[in-house]
């Protein structure tokens, strides 16, 4: 089960294992919803529930709460206890909700104030055919939401159901308890279909001495939670009591078969991950180990249904408890498929996930759908486990056997295996007690896959694509933790060895970095009114060595203490009109003087959208003109001392006018590159100034530009513009501009608030079919 953490900047594993299916929007298709009540009574007892029946279900959840576990040693049963505390007790009584589930795949929850009075165990049951099943506890232990302020039980699962029941377990003293039951539907997809199969996952019940392996399917009770009276009975003695083997009975387990072939990733698209839930950015995590989870949630789903399942998770994790995403890296389901949780980019690094409190930061945390605390998963789910941690696990040259080894958790370390279960790091009885014996058969596999040649699981071509890129040092994207550090990673780019002049701009109002695109002796890098940002942005000053730091803008842009701070010691310069128009045109009289210009290129003036694609443009300098009326004076003299051969409009007549374009032009030669919006204008750019094509070609946003405004200083490539990042899809129309210019290498300005890893992950699509095309470069 996941546990939120929170470790400073936390947070896409977005892949193209498959082709990319298109967010929920299609006919047919119905968008998610939540229904929330408060509409609870107290009740003394629980129908078809006794007394006793109920003080079990609670004594084993409070002992999950307290890491109180039961694992095997050499003699047999064991209990471990990490924490001592007193029985809860005797006397509860139970506030009980009753709620209508209107979709085929339900997630139900429970949350109440985190402080105050907090429950002995949610329960629940539900109605299916006409027929209550049997209470059970709903997860291994309480969550909590990113800001500390509400509980909640873990995510409850329900399947082809009218109705469902939950129970608030409470001291019979408590008072002032105020929950609510919200019910998520996670809509439905017709892409979803696509994912039926024929094939059942078979789960796997303990093995004793006395019986043989017991498998039960989906559709089948998982325990005794399920509602199955005979869902135990191989795992009892004759006295009725539950047996649990002894480590020595270990090889007794079936064994797992090797399905013969790497496992496939799902990507986030896959099973309709909506990219605007997430709020969590992404940011790089170690593997120092593997944490194995279960959901403990029910065993009878199908496969068309796991889509479904997998987006209720989501949403209950990055909204109801705003964690901002899912808490794990990767889901496996039954069937042996495993699915992107945590957005990022799952082949190349580990993305810090919200799986396991402490330790998110330092582990790869991979669960299976289902509880396991009666069954272990099926061959084909263990399997998978096996190949996608041996997968995270091989570039790390951690021994998959090894039981003693340190990991950070929180401020210290603790001692636990390389492969661990959830309980070896936390206090809860996750993944399930038959899944956790099980672990060391899992060890082992994960050890084979690790030592064989071949991957374990499929890496999509153009992951090694992506591979060769980094390799040869042309980064995937630059970005930095916000505006001003993505400008500095820009700067770092472009100037590997440092400059002599560095210029900085107001990261706010960006109108003045736009119009900088233009200067090719020196970077842009953004500045804030923040005494951080500035730190940063004066440590990169001394890093690249530089011997002047010019503002772009004047005071009310960049104030003469902010430039004084990032200058940090060296000469400083302004180059700043009374506004952005005269300020463009007086850096375009300075970028036509070291750089002869044979145009001039106009751009709006309100929002410099066309000027963010026209960085690439080397012809001359681009100036920010007023949409329409009068051309300033400012402009018609600067064209008149840089005397280019022509001047070119940016964008169509409502972005800069025919009247605006015939006074700058002033008897020159003119002409105008647009197309029907702003995406289609940096294409009609990127044709105008690479006819012949380029081998380099960025991506930035085109909804919100800040992040990539210092791309303007990049003139290697093209910068293309993508429509918002929380969207899935690429355009099309972007992809075959990405073939027309045959390009060979691609880079994101910004991180995945700008550009989406699922967006950077398809434009390496479109790269592979180029090199992978029979077709030579266009000369």
């Amino acid at each position: 089960m996941p546990k939120y953490v929170i470790l400073g900047a936390l947070s896409a594993l977005c892949l193209l294992a498959s082709p990319a299916l298109a967010a929920p929007t299609s006919g047919g298709d119905t968008a998610p919803s939540d229904a929330y009540s408060t509409d609870f009574s107290t009740a003394t007892s629980l129908p078809g529930l006794s007394g006793s029946e109920l003080g079990a279900h609670v004594a084993q959840f409070q002992a999950s709460l307290r890491g109180e576990v039961t694992h095997l040693g050499g003699s047999g049963l064991v209990t471990q206890s990490r924490h001592v505390e007193s029985n809860p007790s005797t006397g509860t009584k139970q506030q009980v909700s009753r709620v209508d589930l209107k979709s085929a795949v339900s997630l139900v929850g429970v949350q109440w104030p985190a402080d105050g009075p907090q429950p002995l165990a949610v329960l629940g049951r539900y109605l299916q055919g006409g027929v209550w099943s049997a209470w059970q506890t709903i997860g291994d232990d309480f969550e909590s939401s990113k800001d500390g302020s509400i509980a909640a039980s873990e995510p409850w699962i329900v399947s082809n159901a009218a109705k469902a029941e939950v129970a608030v377990v409470l001291a019979d003293s408590t008072g002032g308890f105020q929950p609510k039951v919200e019910v998520i539907d996670p809509g439905t997809r017709q892409a979803d279909q696509n994912y039926a199969l024929n094939d059942r996952g078979y789960t796997h019940a303990f093995v004793s001495a006395k019986t043989p392996t017991r498998v039960v399917a989906p559709g089948q009770a998982s325990g005794p939670d399920g509602g199955d009276p005979n869902a135990t009975k191989d795992n009892q003695d004759d006295a009725g009591n539950k047996v649990i083997p002894p480590s020595n009975v270990e090889n007794k387990w079936t064994k797992v078969p090797a399905t013969g072939q790497p496992s496939t990733v799902f990507t986030r698209s896959d099973w309709g991950a909506n990219e605007s839930w997430r709020s969590w950015r992404a940011s790089r995590g170690e593997v120092t180990g593997a944490v194995v989870h279960h959901t403990a949630t029910a065993n009878d789903y199908s496969p068309e249904a796991v889509p479904s399942i997998l987006r209720s998770i989501y949403r209950y994790h990055a909204i109801s408890l705003k964690w901002g995403d899912i808490g794990y890296n990767v889901l496996v389901d039954n069937f042996g498929r495993a699915w992107q949780g945590r957005a990022g980019d799952f082949w190349h690094y580990n993305t810090i996930g919200a799986h396991a409190s402490g330790v998110n930061a330092w582990t790869f945390g991979i669960s299976v759908l289902g509880n396991y605390t009666d069954f272990r998963p099926s061959d084909a789910a263990v399997d998978t486990v096996s190949r996608v941690i041996a997968y995270k696990l091989k570039p790390t040259g951690l021994d998959p056997l090894e039981l003693q080894t340190t990991i950070h958790k929180g401020k210290g370390t603790i001692t636990v295996p390389v492969i661990s279960g959830h309980r070896d790091v936390g206090a809860t009885a996750c993944p399930g007690n038959a899944f956790y014996e099980f672990l060391p058969t899992l060890r082992q596999m994960v050890a084979e896959y690790v030592s064989q040649p071949d991957e374990p699981i499929k890496v999509p071509d153009y992951t090694l694509l992506q591979q060769k890129q980094i390799n040869a040092g042309t980064p995937i994207a630059l970005a930095g933790a916000d505006r001003v550090g993505t400008s500095i990673e820009i700067a770092r780019h472009a100037f590997p060895q440092g400059s002599g002049t560095v210029y900085v701009a107001n990261g706010v109002n960006t109108a003045d970095a736009l119009a900088g695109g233009s200067l090719t002796d020196g970077p842009i890098v953004l500045v804030l009114d923040k005494r951080d940002a500035q730190a940063a942005v004066a440590n990169y000053v001394r890093e690249a060595k530089a011997t002047k730091v010019v503002a772009l803008g004047g005071p009310g842009a960049v104030s003469n203490a902010v430039l004084n701070t990032v200058a940090a010691g060296v000469a400083t310069e302004r180059i700043g009109g009374r506004d952005r128009v005269e300020t463009s045109a007086l850096i375009a009289r300075h970028a036509a003087e070291t750089r002869p210009a044979s145009a001039v290129f106009l751009a709006e003036m309100s929002q410099g959208i066309d000027a963010l694609a026209a960085g690439s443009l080397t012809a001359g300098p681009v100036i920010l003109v007023p949409t329409k009326g009068k051309l300033p004076a400012v402009v018609t003299q600067t064209i008149a001392a840089i005397n280019p051969a022509k001047v070119v409009a940016l964008g169509g007549p409502g972005a800069v006018s025919n009247r605006i374009l015939s006074q700058a032009s002033a008897g020159r030669a003119s002409e105008r590159v647009f197309g029907a919006d702003r995406y289609e204008t940096a294409r009609e750019i990127s044709k105008y100034q690479f006819p012949k094509g380029s081998a380099q070609v960025y991506l930035a946003s085109g909804k919100n530009p800040v992040d990539a405004v210092a791309g303007g200083v990049l003139s290697d490539g093209p910068i293309l513009l993508l429509p918002n990042a929380r969207g899935n899809s690429l355009n099309g129309n972007v992809a075959a501009e990405i073939v027309r210019l045959q390009a060979h290498t691609a880079t994101a300005l910004g991180g995945p608030g700008a550009v989406s890893q699922e967006q950077i992950n398809q434009v390496f699509v479109t790269l592979q079919s180029i090199s992978a095309a029979p077709t030579a470069r266009t000369k």
